[in-house]
């Protein structure tokens, strides 16, 4: 868990600029930055910026920042009272990105033995040519899930589909009219488009392929890619596969092209939600900040959430009446 800091704090890190935007006010100029280390993600704010730190300090330079944590709009801010650049020679671009805590040699063993066990033949190929790839699994232990909300940091996605998949077989008992294998395989696969859409330098970012496709669009073309080579895979499977990577957003607000139309589509945008929501939260929890009991305001939940007092055990005692 990341550590917490808050409101009152001084802050004295070596971190990397992810944002840096310059504007104007009545005193001169101000930067709005996000800085970023292995404990997540910063908003910050620079009044009065010299003119030499404006225009020698770039995004994606390392620097050390010194300043207050204040409260800007419900969220952290950290005033920002000097920067100084760091050679980036100095550093290894891993200390400034937030990493998995778990094993990712046993989640990739895991999912490999769920995919051992799916019946359908056609299913079973396609997912053990996917993950039997090593140059595939490299990549996808290493990737994010997301840039700033759900499993934002190395392993993230790992550890998304395999959460999901663990959701999915308990879905799978509870209902056994599902096609189990093929809500496997739309857990696996529907998420595999962010290999290409997130970036992992010393931060985490999108590409531009990414910003201008998507991880969907850019997930059913992955999934093409290996159905190439398999000639007769059966075109109604494809269709429900593409259809699952299409419509898992679940809705079209939410950037879905198409509304889930199968049971398998249907359950699988609600296991993606519940994970992501639900680690989300977690995240926005163990992060500092808020006052006492409570989170800053979470803007994507709409709300502040509360993390819990202290239970002493000794209310009301004491009290004889009645």
């Amino acid at each position: 868990m990341a550590e917490r800091i808050n409101v009152g704090d001084r802050v004295d890190k070596v971190m990397v600029v992810a944002k840096k935007v310059a504007r104007d006010y009545s005193g001169g100029r101000f930067l709005l930055l996000q800085f970023s280390d292995s404990e997540g993600l910063y908003k910050g704010v620079y009044w009065g910026v010299p003119p030499v730190i404006e225009e020698t300090v770039m995004t994606n330079d390392i620097v050390r920042v010194k300043g207050d944590v204040q409260e800007y709009q419900g969220a952290l801010q950290i005033k920002v009272n000097s920067l100084e650049k760091l050679s980036s020679e100095e550093f290894d671009p891993t200390l400034f990105i937030p990493s998995s805590s778990r094993d990712m040699s046993v989640i990739y063993e895991e999912i490999l033995t769920a995919i051992g066990k799916v019946e359908n033949s056609y299913i079973k190929d396609l997912l053990e040519a996917v993950f039997g790839d090593d140059s595939f699994r490299e990549r996808f232990l290493k990737a994010p899930a997301a840039k700033g909300w759900h499993h934002s940091y190395v392993g993230g996605l790992a550890e998304h589909l395999f959460d999901m998949l663990k959701i999915a077989l308990a879905v799978a008992e509870v209902y056994p009219e599902v096609d189990r294998d093929l809500l496997v395989a739309g857990v696996l696969l529907h998420d595999l488009g962010k290999l290409a859409e997130l970036s992992v330098t010393n931060h985490i970012d999108y590409t531009d392929r990414g910003r201008l496709l998507g991880h969907i669009s850019i997930g059913v073309e992955f999934l093409d890619e290996y159905l190439r080579g398999m000639e007769e895979f059966p075109v109604e499977l494809e269709l429900r596969l593409k259809h699952m990577i299409l419509s898992h957003h679940g809705r079209l607000e939410h950037g879905s092209p198409v509304l889930p139309m199968t049971i398998e589509a249907l359950l699988l945008g609600y296991i993606d939600n519940l994970d992501a929501q639900v680690r989300g939260s977690l995240m926005a929890m163990g992060r500092g900040g808020g006052e006492g009991n409570w989170t800053d305001y979470v803007k994507l939940l709409d709300r502040f959430l509360y993390r819990g007092g202290k239970d002493t055990g000794d209310e009301g005692e004491g009290d004889e009446s009645g």
